[in-house]
């Protein structure tokens, strides 16, 4: 992820707007983040243990929504590097879906959850920082070279697919969801507002922008601090009171294991769940899809051995 102009006076001034401009948006992707309830544990949980596919069409629209987004605003979705080769990126996605699990949330739902006070989600990002700030050292990768393609359908088309599935998910849900225009709103601010953040941060995912943190400081801790800030604000909003639930030894080393194995599976694949949804699937990736694909199954497949503790909170 690039940093933003500086220099000259009139170039300062541009770069305080561009701040301004970054920081708006990233917060409202944590408020949007926390507003849906979306997480990509919350979708396989329902989807294995009660036959709800609503969240999934929901994620979907999402992807929709930014590939709208990059078309409108003339901008390719980037991914950071390229993709690994076809053995690697199996093992790293399976591994980020082990890594989701232990973790007891995606790189969505973790935000969502420390919007609602969950602390100890934080750690998760540190963990993911852990192992992207180790490959800066050691090299566990070559060096990256970021990878673009245009969205595979028009505008036109993309706007046939988007009313599809939302009367799909309709269809599914219409006894079962309540939260059928929250998650829309959600799923279509997400998607934009990813797109839209892509403009003025190139090649910008949140897990990039974990990595980004030492090469870029300033821009990624904003992003991070703004979103953050988006989804605390939203849970203040939505339950009419502000709690803070103070992390426990044990969650703080559950969330950080997690966080370590989302990171070595983002480094390989390379990116999260947050990448592949928001970049790969709107530049109609087959490695995107192939990837996420593997880590929902691995996801499933603890799920039903273990059990699932994910419960959405709107």
């Amino acid at each position: 992820m690039d940093g933003l102009p500086g220099g000259t006076e009139p170039a300062g001034f541009e770069t305080w707007a561009g701040f301004s401009v970054i920081g708006t948006l990233s917060f409202v992707l944590g408020f949007a983040m926390n507003y849906g309830s979306i997480c990509t544990f919350i979708a396989t949980t329902e989807l294995v243990s009660e036959r709800r596919p609503a969240r999934f069409l929901a994620l979907a629209e999402c992807a929709v929504w930014a590939a709208v987004g990059y078309i409108v605003l003339d901008t390719l979705p980037t991914m950071h590097a390229g993709w690994s080769p076809l053995l690697h990126m199996v093992s790293a996605a399976i591994l980020f879906g082990v890594g989701v699990y232990v973790n007891g949330a995606c790189i969505f739902g973790s935000v969502g959850h420390f919007g609602n006070g969950d602390l100890e989600f934080g750690f998760t990002f540190l963990g993911i920082l852990i192992i992207l700030s180790l490959d800066l050292v050691l090299e566990l990768r070559p060096e990256p070279m970021p990878i673009s393609a245009a969205p595979p359908l028009a505008l036109g088309a993309l706007l046939v697919v988007l009313p599809a599935l939302l009367f799909l998910r309709l269809g599914v849900s219409f006894k079962s969801e309540t939260n059928f225009r929250r998650l829309a709103l959600a799923m279509g601010t997400i998607g934009i507002t990813s797109a839209t953040l892509s403009a003025f941060a190139p090649r910008f995912s949140i897990t990039t922008s974990i990595g980004s943190m030492l090469s870029i400081p300033v821009t990624s801790s904003l992003i991070f601090v703004c979103m953050f800030g988006g989804s605390l604000v939203s849970a203040r909003i939505r339950r009419h009171r502000f709690s803070l639930t103070w992390p426990t030894w044990g969650s703080v080393s559950r969330r950080i294991m997690g966080g370590m194995l989302m990171g070595f599976g983002a480094l390989l694949i390379p990116g999260g769940n947050d990448t592949l949804l928001l970049v790969g699937l709107p530049m109609g990736a087959w490695q995107a899809f192939l990837a996420y694909l593997l880590m929902v199954a691995a996801l499933a497949a603890l799920i039903v051995r273990f059990g699932s503790a994910a419960r959405s909170w709107s």
